[in-house]
């Protein structure tokens, strides 16, 4: 059996009660105690030292790269702060390690190590984060990137490993290839990737083509900052999220690059003398504009974050409103959930608690985090299709206190700034499009269709409480006079917002608007220190 990042390999079955699945089972055995540390699936480059008790981790030398050489630099860490949750996918681990081994326990530096998707179409394949952050910290500059709290690629590269005396880069190909060219094969069905067939004649073809290109990347990256559910309080979080959000317009505006990951686990924090900063990681999901892939219909992020137009895979372009919306639910999400870590364990166990009062109890935002894509989606706009849903069903659910108060209140503002801005038109507010009106349609029922969406634009004030936006009715095929054959257009209040005006003006008060509640924040902060409140 083979374990990959993206599915399990095993061998036909052997019958032991059969003489010739017995020798293939003895074979297999013996196989298997001669393997190396390498071939049983440990990595050569990370090394443990028993009489330290840390790590040794070998990483790329970007600079002698650069000059056509393969040199490694070791660094010096504990045990990872995280390791990849699931059986497949990146598998990336996070390290807060030292160059200096007599320092492991004062680290400066984070390393991240991950199996990254790679295809040899420029369209769709994952973005080379290294480069990425060489790429911004050229147009804005070191000393800028360190100011507005930017995460910085300090080395790295793909890590190589020993192949018949040469080194080679660690990747799919040259690991699972050579395997496949003479081992019979069959595919496990596993949640992650297509079914492929097992007939027996075609298992080596299927499976040398399901092959997924991935590339072991390893990088040094700087500052080293601390999760977010280290912070004390919803005031420092909003001062985090705000610098955050400063630094991924300058980056945007710069350099070109959409983030297109914001979530908790992206956000990281720096300690500033007698405040915290935000710092934003994680690059792997990035793209420039202007290139194609950002016209695409790509789904990227992490599930409770994403936005409603990528859960739903809509062919809409991506923009900063998307990741303006994901920060809205970071919002929502630990508004609930709390921001420290007491707070969050505190959380989970009155969830478990009401779970054996209830077992069919079903927590706030649960639906955020499980399903599909699409319900997903729908629950995302039913909890803020306007007021009255977003406060029955996220804003009654956040901790009690002035300081989540104060978040929460962030929270409904940045649901109108986005959604239902009140200085943009009836079309460029609401959450969907009236799509249950047919394109063409010559029926009775489809002439009624056109009567409620001609209302709708009619009562537009009722329209916009509802979440929904206006659509125009557009009668053909007649002098001045309906005939029995109309056409439709939908508007799409997401298209709408994406024109240069809208999208600039949303992004703007959207900035002002979190910078006026980090001084808010700020403010509150001081006063607590000194007791003035």
């Amino acid at each position: 059996m083979l374990l990959t990042n993206d599915y399990i390999v095993s061998s036909e079955d052997m019958d032991i009660t059969d003489p010739a699945g017995r020798a293939a089972y003895i074979s297999f055995i013996v196989s298997l105690c001669y393997c190396t540390d390498y071939e049983l699936g440990y990595d050569p480059t990370v090394v443990w030292n028993p009489d330290k008790e840390y790590w040794v981790i070998k990483c790329p030398d970007s600079t002698a790269a650069k000059d056509g050489e393969m040199r490694v630099v070791d660094y010096y860490a504990r045990d990872p702060i995280f390791e990849a949750e699931r059986l497949f996918g990146r598998h990336t681990r996070g390290f807060a390690a030292s160059l200096n081994p007599n320092l492991v326990d004062k680290p400066d530096t984070f390393i991240k190590d991950a199996w990254s998707y790679e295809s040899s179409d420029s369209q769709h394949t994952s973005r080379n984060e290294l480069d990425i952050l060489w790429d911004i910290e050229e147009q804005i500059g070191k000393d800028k990137m360190d100011m507005l709290g930017v995460i910085r690629a300090i080395n790295g590269g793909i890590v190589c490993f020993s192949k018949a005396g040469n080194l080679v880069n660690d990747d799919t190909s040259n690991i699972l290839e050579p395997i496949f060219a003479d081992f019979e094969t069959a595919l496990c069905e596993t949640p992650s990737v297509p079914i492929i067939s097992k007939g027996r004649a075609s298992a080596e073809e299927n499976l040398a083509r399901s092959i997924l290109p991935r590339v072991h990347r390893r990088m040094v990256l700087q500052p080293l900052g601390r999760p977010l559910h280290t912070l004390k309080s919803p005031y420092e979080l909003i001062i985090v999220l705000a610098d955050v959000m400063v630094a991924h317009s300058t980056i945007l505006k710069t350099s070109g690059y959409l983030h297109r990951d914001i979530s908790p686990n992206n956000i990281m924090v720096v300690d500033d003398g007698e405040r915290v900063r935000g710092l934003l990681i994680d690059f792997d999901y990035a793209v420039k504009t202007g290139e194609a892939r950002i016209t695409l219909a790509e789904r990227t992020g992490t599930l409770p974050f994403m936005s409603i137009r990528n859960l739903q895979n809509s062919k809409v372009q991506r923009s900063e409103l998307d990741d303006w919306e994901s920060l809205l639910y970071v919002v929502c999400w630990l508004g609930v959930h709390g921001v420290s870590h007491d707070e969050q364990v505190a959380y989970k166990q009155e969830i478990d608690a009401a779970r054996k009062v209830d077992k069919y109890y079903s927590p706030p935002l649960i639906e955020w985090e499980s399903g599909s894509f699409n319900n997903v989606a729908r629950a995302k706009k039913n909890d803020l299709e306007d007021d009255e849903s977003f406060n029955d069903c996220v804003l009654q659910y956040f901790q009690d206190g002035a300081a989540y108060n104060e978040l929460k209140d962030m929270a409904r503002n940045l649901r109108v700034a986005l959604f239902s801005n009140p200085e943009l038109g009836l079309l460029y507010r609401g959450l969907s499009a009236l799509d249950d009106i047919p394109d063409e349609p010559t029926s009775r029922k489809g002439a009624k269709a056109i009567d409620k969406s001609m209302k709708a634009i009619q009562t537009g004030a009722k329209a916009i409480g509802k979440g929904a936006i206006a659509s125009e009715a557009v009668a053909y095929r007649g002098s001045g006079v309906h005939s029995k054959r109309f056409s439709v257009k939908i508007v799409n209040p997401f298209e709408k917002r994406l024109e240069p005006k809208a999208r600039k003006y949303i992004n703007d008060d959207l900035l002002a608007l979190i910078n006026d509640f980090k001084e808010a924040a700020i403010a509150a902060l001081h006063e607590m220190s000194t007791g003035d409140f």
